[in-house]
């Protein structure tokens, strides 16, 4: 389950997240959601995610490491898409992985509870 929010409302789940940055530490977007499938669902604005098979949600996450190298590039960042950590690497292989991948890339950002 996630909900979309502004930064500065009361925490009502467990994990928070900013999403869509512009630049310069500065994100349009804040969710907080129960699961970390909760924020990719919320990044993906699907909440049929956290219920889809296994091999769907890969997939999903597959589209979206792809539109995220693809905007890399149009800043002259290099980004790879793999099963396996690693610099500069969107990591497809769960959601947790695909997350802090995310934020490591400085795509998302992972605020603490």
């Amino acid at each position: 389950m996630y909900r979309l929010i502004h930064p500065g409302d009361h925490q009502e789940l467990p994990l928070r997240m900013l999403f869509h940055p512009v630049g310069e530490g500065v994100y349009l977007k804040a969710c907080e959601a129960d699961s970390v499938r909760g924020l990719v669902a919320a990044l993906l604005d699907d909440p049929a995610y956290e219920a889809a098979a296994p091999q769907s949600r890969l997939v999903e996450r597959l589209r979206i490491a792809n539109d995220i190298t693809l905007l890399a590039e149009l800043e002259g960042r290099r980004l790879l898409i793999s099963d396996r950590e690693g610099p500069d690497t969107i990591v497809i292989v769960s959601d947790h992985a695909f997350i802090h991948s995310l934020n490591q890339a400085g795509f998302v950002s992972l605020t603490q509870a």
